[in-house]
């Protein structure tokens, strides 16, 4: 079970760093690229498992929320799909 929280919350910081790169129009170095998974897949396999898609969208953006103090301001998350791992994507 512990495999399939890690796979699922990496395919949703996955898709957050791509979705965030299409809004920003800036494709990040791979190592801040990879930095930002790695913290977002922390962040949501803490909260795993869970029902509630809220609490994807939160534990994404308490990660985001780091980002501006390494110059990366942007869109934080909204929903969250429970079925796919596709997200929602506000501005500020």
């Amino acid at each position: 079970m512990r495999s399939d929280q890690i796979r699922i919350a990496g395919i949703i910081a996955e898709n957050v760093v791509s979705t965030l790169e299409r809004l920003d129009g800036d494709v990040l170095a791979v190592l801040a690229r990879d930095a930002a998974i790695t913290g977002l897949m922390r962040e949501l396999v803490a909260v795993m498992p869970t029902r509630f898609d809220g609490v994807l969208a939160a534990a994404c953006n308490r990660y985001l929320a780091t980002l501006p103090d390494q110059g990366w301001a942007g869109p934080r998350v909204e929903t969250v799909s429970m079925v796919d791992g596709s997200v929602t994507m506000r501005t500020g």
